[in-house]
């Protein structure tokens, strides 16, 4: 979580659109690293909450919950929503689908490796055509159309 903190505050400075992309990622990176952290976290019994906090997950789900927050806000306060949203999409998905195979044994039921490649595929191709788009555009005033003009 330090890593992806410490490039959002370079991405800070960067001009729209590629800012509200490359935040949008960010934030993505940073809930998949909550999905990865609630994943490893110890069970937990009854009221009893103490394993959690000698948890190294538990601060990484809390810290990549809050970044990822921080993110998003300045991702869609100055660019494009859709933008930022479908950058999400894909930072939330690809890394964290990558190190739950590599590191936490994620496998696809027997004989449905192909329908998973062509859902992630799918997925992806969404989140791409969304960035591109799907931006809707404003609505013109009818204020301004309805001001008599002045011939003289």
């Amino acid at each position: 979580m330090v890593v992806i903190a410490v490039v959002g505050g370079f991405v800070w400075k960067l001009r729209e659109p590629l800012r509200a992309a490359v935040m949008g990622a960010l934030c993505g990176l940073g809930f998949g690293v909550v999905g990865l952290a609630v994943r490893v976290l110890p069970t937990v019994h009854g009221l009893h909450l103490g394993p959690l906090f000698s948890e190294p997950a538990t601060y990484a789900l809390l810290a990549g919950g809050a970044v990822s927050f921080v993110f998003m806000t300045e991702g869609v306060r100055g660019g494009r929503v859709t933008t930022a949203t479908a950058s999400m999409v894909l930072g939330e998905t690809a890394l964290p689908a990558l190190l739950g195979v590599v590191l936490l044994g994620d496998r696809t039921r027997h004989g449905l490796t192909p329908l998973a490649i062509a859902g992630f595929a799918v997925a992806v191709a969404g989140a791409l055509a969304l960035a591109r788009f799907g931006e809707v555009a404003p609505e013109p005033d009818p204020a301004e159309h309805d001001q008599p003009t002045h011939v003289g």
